[in-house]
């Protein structure tokens, strides 16, 4: 009968065991997703900004290749937002000119800004305005 009972405190306690396991890692899983959910739910919305042909017609001052997991375009959006700066964006993974013109331009990330002439990759507040100060001299001095 000991034996039987031994047996049977072994066969309890491996399922036991089991759950623990898989409760941790549930409890883990929920933990993780919390923290996703408070982290995201504090990003202001910033509206993108797709170029159409009109948006082209009107020459915004930046054109962006972006991807929407890209932090950094989403710091530009902002930025560009904040500061009045016209602007589009091209999805260069799903759209055909936006992956047309990034890899025309040749970057090996995102966001890639086409200002006139200039290309910058990566964003930096201050490229960006020396960027547009520099357009914008240049084209009073062609004008």
């Amino acid at each position: 009968m000991n034996e039987q009972t031994e047996d049977n405190k072994n066969n309890n306690t491996e399922p036991g065991r089991k759950r623990q396991r898989r409760w941790g890692m549930g409890s883990f899983i929920v933990i993780f997703l919390f923290f996703v959910l408070i982290v995201y739910s504090q990003h202001e919305v910033v509206n993108t900004i797709d170029c159409s042909p009109q948006i082209i017609a009107s020459k915004p001052d930046v054109i962006m290749l972006g991807a929407w997991w890209c932090s950094y375009c989403y710091r530009a959006k902002k930025y560009f937002q904040q500061n009045n700066i016209h602007y589009c964006e091209y999805d260069m993974e799903n759209t055909d000119i936006g992956k047309q013109l990034y890899q025309k331009h040749g970057a090996g990330g995102v966001p890639i800004l086409l200002i006139g002439e200039y290309q910058l990759n990566g964003f930096s507040e201050q490229q960006v305005e020396t960027a547009l100060t520099l357009l914008k001299e240049n084209s009073t001095i062609s004008n």
